[in-house]
């Protein structure tokens, strides 16, 4: 149900509406100068105006090994569910209710209807990678570039299949390059490299548009890579 070439579209189109506004406000800054944390918001309502339920900052299923605060788990960026008004739920939690409510009179509340399985639901990790980058105030050639993006697939798409109890998963790559050549070469560089250490990569989708050049940075793509083909 999660076509890769759709969600890709619908999260590029998201982020290139965003671009032509600030291009109408002649913004000194464009798309590809906004810190990462500032595209989630972007792509979470991209994925609402669609249909999805959309969710940030989910903490994954898996009980970590030591026992943690909640707080303390790692988190998924963005969690979709096949509808709006659904949320994941949470087994780690859902077990530590049980657990405290052992040997009281007190049993946990059923689970809503509105809540889903993990496993039912899309778990992406966002990274944003940009060819030409703000180093402290001042536009120039992002001297990290190879080894952000080589380094956020290998990374993430790890940390994704490492839990067992999600379903389809990837990392939703937004990419700022010079132009559309640079972006397929370097994509396609980066998940060889990827497969090459072991790491279960599919075929991504991919979505990209044409930015005004404020830094050296002309195109933007977005690559939807799963963590297995087929998603």
């Amino acid at each position: 149900m999660w076509n890769l070439h759709h969600l890709a579209r619908v999260a590029g189109e998201g982020l290139e509406a965003r671009a032509r506004a600030l291009d109408a406000e002649q913004g000194v800054e464009g798309l590809d100068a906004r810190d990462e944390l500032e595209l989630h918001p972007l792509l979470a309502s991209a994925f609402e105006r669609e249909g999805f339920g959309v969710h940030r900052e989910v903490a994954y299923p898996t009980e970590p090994r030591r026992r943690a605060f909640r707080s303390e788990r790692p988190r998924c960026d963005l969690v979709l569910t096949p509808e709006p008004g659904q949320r994941p739920c949470d087994p780690a939690h859902e077990d530590r209710l049980r657990e405290d409510a052992r040997g009281t009179l007190f049993a946990p509340a059923p689970r809503p209807a509105a809540l889903v399985e993990p496993a039912a639901c899309l778990w992406l990790e966002v990274k944003a990678v940009g060819q030409f980058a703000c180093v402290l105030g001042v536009p120039g050639p992002n001297g990290a570039y190879a080894s952000e993006l080589t380094g956020a697939l290998a990374g993430d798409l790890r940390k994704l299949a490492a839990d067992s109890a999600i379903g389809p998963a990837g990392l939703l790559l937004v990419l700022f390059t010079a132009d559309e050549r640079t972006a397929r070469h370097d994509v396609e560089l980066a998940i060889s490299r990827a497969l090459s250490r072991g790491v279960r990569v599919g075929f991504p989708g991919t979505f990209a548009f044409p930015i005004a050049d404020r830094m050296g940075n002309g195109r933007c793509t977005v690559a939807l890579v799963p963590t297995w083909a087929g998603m």
